[in-house]
This record gives C-alpha cells, structure tokens and sequence, in this order.
C-alpha cells in the first residue's frame, strides 16, 4: 500500500523577529574544499569479482559533504517497484553518514562511518581517491589489492542564487538525540531509542535523513542478507532525500521525496512542527494516542554544522 505523508515543520527562533542563526562547528577543513558540496549522483560503476567495473543502470543519488567534515550519502536505483522483497529493497538502497578528511597530496578521502543501513558497516572506515574537474567530482573504491571495486560520478548542484535570510538557519547537520512519547501533562511515558542518526539541509534546497533504529543490530551472516536479516535491519529505519521549501510567514518547512528506502514513499511529502533553540532543534509531531490517552512524539536534535560549512564562500 502506498503511503503519501504531508510534512510541515514549523520553526520558532531564538531572536525575535527571525530564524536562528546558524552556529559554527569548530574544526573546519581547508583540504575539503573541493568535496564540500551536495552533489547529484549521475553514473555508479560497480564489480564484486575480478571483472572489469560496469555500469549499473537506472542510478540515483545524493552526496552531501560539508567543510567541517559531515557526510551522508544515498544511494539507489530510480523507479524501484513496490514488489521489492526487504532484501531486494536492501540490496538497492544504500546509505551511511559519518566523517571524512582530506589528503590533498594524494587526492584521497577517508570516510568513518557513524550510521549505515548495513549493521555490518558501522564504525568501519574506507578510502576513495577522488578527482575533480569543475563541477563533477569522481570518487573510486578500490579493494586492498588497489583493484577499483566501485566508482561513482557525481555533479554539482549550485547554491541558490537568492538563499533567504529566513532559510538560513536551517541549514546544516543535525544529530539526533533524544525521543519519546509524552502525555498531556509532559510525562515521556515512552521513550524512544535510536542508533547514531541524521538529517541535513543545503543551501542548495535539498535535504536527506537517516534515522536508524536502536543499537544492536545483528551484522548479516554473509554479503547478501536473506529477506528476514533485511527487515530485521531496516525495521524501524527512515531514509530518503529530496527538496524542501521553507515558508516564513508559517514558519514551516516541506519535504519532498526524490528517492526513499521504501519505493512506495518515492514522490511523498512530510509535515512536522519544530523550533531551533540555539544548538537544538525540537520537533514536535502531529498527536495520536496511546491506551486511550493523547500523546506527542517529541524528538530533539543537535547541531553539527552551520551554513558557514555548508557553503563556505557564502556572502550576504
């Protein structure tokens, strides 16, 4: 069954009269300048053996990196049908976020990752030599041996020429903290758990997620997971990219799917209700119930990183 959502995220500032403003996370990397970006995936080159690399067909996808070291990339296949088994769905839809640096001496990148889809992949890290011509950027895996094990080929996407004021505080990564079901009298009467996660906006318009559910899940017994290591692993999970428009005078937000770890939500809009104190961002969900009483999903995220990283030659 097809589910369509409607997000609207409403945002209080911190000052009167306007969003918060970004703050600055410490640490910033020159030698990333020439990752730093979102990027639009255009071409994925894959092998699993001693063949030569070859194109996978149909590939979409989205790479943010931000001058502070933040990364998440997405993955996948366009028009994925909704018949999919979990495993098929899995083995289609990759995605992970972390932290890289730069060695600009070697044109290579070190990626940790923080969060994957892949329980396997956590906490392992990886490097990709990279080469940058203008606009597009070529990333390569290669295996131990130095064999290229992947490629990807990824293209700029331009800032907005117009960013507005209003919208810049949104822009960034935010780490999830904290969750939970709370009554009327602000009691978390259930609270939530989550694996290390992330939602990040651009100034270039788009935005990606990945929420991955609570710690401990099981690593696959091979490669290729079956169909119940999948749903074990993507249980819980919420990842999708996309645009979003932020609205002012409602102080809302809308999200819209380009490509999402559930084909059937490819196409669908989210709505919820939040506000930025300082380094926080509060997001509060529509109401619902729980045993016969009214509860709110209320969730708390920090901030990484500011529009500063997010686009380091921004000018006002």
């Amino acid at each position: 069954m097809r589910i369509t959502r409607v997000l609207v995220v409403a945002f209080a500032a911190v000052t009167a009269g306007g969003f918060a403003r970004p703050l600055l996370a410490q640490g910033t990397s020159d030698g990333s300048q020439p990752l730093v970006g979102t990027w639009q995936l255009t071409r994925l080159e894959r092998t699993t053996d001693i063949q030569p690399l070859a194109q996978v067909p149909n590939p979409v996808g989205m790479l943010i990196q931000d001058a502070s070291g933040h990364v998440i990339e997405i993955v996948s296949r366009a028009a994925r049908p909704a018949s999919l088994t979990a495993a098929e769905q899995f083995m289609t839809y990759q995605a992970f976020w972390g932290s890289y640096t730069v060695d600009s001496s070697r044109s290579a990148a070190t990626y940790q990752i923080t969060g994957d889809l892949d329980p396997g992949r956590v906490g392992r890290r990886f490097v990709r030599s990279f080469e940058r011509k203008g606009t597009q950027l070529v990333l390569t895996e290669a295996s131990t041996e130095g064999r290229p094990l992947n490629r990807t080929t990824w293209t700029r996407i331009p800032e907005l020429e117009a960013l507005p004021p209003y919208q810049e505080g949104v822009v960034g990564f935010w780490q999830w903290t904290s969750a939970g079901l709370f009554d009327s009298k602000g009691v978390n009467v259930q609270p939530g758990v989550r694996d290390s996660s992330v939602i990040v906006y651009t100034p270039t318009g788009h935005m990606a997620v990945l929420y991955l559910p609570r710690p401990g899940r099981k690593p696959f017994a091979d490669a290729a997971p079956t169909v119940d290591e999948a749903r074990a692993a993507m249980q819980g999970s919420v990842s999708y990219f996309g645009t979003y428009i932020v609205q002012p005078r409602s102080r809302a937000v809308f999200h819209y799917q380009l490509a999402a770890m559930n084909p059937t939500a490819v196409g669908g809009s989210f709505m919820r209700n939040f506000e930025i104190n300082g380094e926080q961002v509060t997001l509060r969900f529509p109401p619902t119930t729980l045993n016969g009483e009214q509860v709110q999903n209320v969730l708390t995220l920090k901030r990484l990183s500011g529009l500063e990283h997010m686009w380091p030659d921004f000018r006002r």
